[in-house]
């Protein structure tokens, strides 16, 4: 069977996590890391959308952002989530990449109007334009779907730490051709 059509297995460590973060929403809210056109590093914070049916993780974006143009020049990525509760930290690298095809437009359409509006509005980091007048969930200045961007990122390493008392786990994987997995100090 070939790897990408297994589960991973760290997502049921991923999924115990969310399940004790299910009723906090900010625990769907990760750090993503890239590299900017000046090649120094980039973090923000996204909200994390779900896995693809080969375990690619799912973000949104706006094509207009500086981030989509960083991901162009180079694709690698590192992301960080942390879940409080569950007091775990996970840290992914991989490579990303923009679905331009019948996936952009599913997860576009899962969308409420007010969410859809958003990738409408005024482009990100421009010079805010205070308008009394405007309402930005109304006054759309672009066709949304057109800064819609669904990012997918293939994850090749995962490194989860685990905050126990009195003693910190650390563990990570790697994929190879399969995926491997080594118990590391924290």
């Amino acid at each position: 069977m070939n790897e990408m059509n297994t589960v991973p297995p760290w997502i049921s460590h991923i999924s115990s996590a969310q399940r004790k973060e299910s009723n906090i929403y900010s625990s769907r809210w990760l750090q993503l890391a890239t590299i900017g056109m000046d090649n120094t590093p980039r973090v923000r914070t996204v909200v994390f959308r779900g896995w693809s049916d080969i375990y690619e993780m799912e973000i949104y974006t706006d094509k207009r952002s500086q981030k989509y143009f960083e991901l162009e020049l180079n694709n690698k990525v590192e992301i960080c989530w942390l879940f409080s509760k569950a007091k775990c930290q996970f840290r992914f690298r991989g490579t990303s990449r923009i679905e331009i095809g019948k996936q952009k437009l599913i997860h576009w359409n899962q969308l409420s109007k007010k969410a859809k509006s958003m990738w409408g509005w005024p482009r990100p980091a421009d010079l805010f334009v205070f308008d009394k007048t405007s309402n930005f969930s109304i006054n759309v200045k672009e066709d949304p779907i057109n800064n819609f961007a669904l990012l997918k990122i293939h994850i090749t390493n995962v490194d989860q730490l685990h905050l126990h008392k009195p003693i910190h786990t650390r563990r990570k994987w790697v994929l190879k051709n399969e995926w491997i997995e080594k118990r590391i100090n924290p």
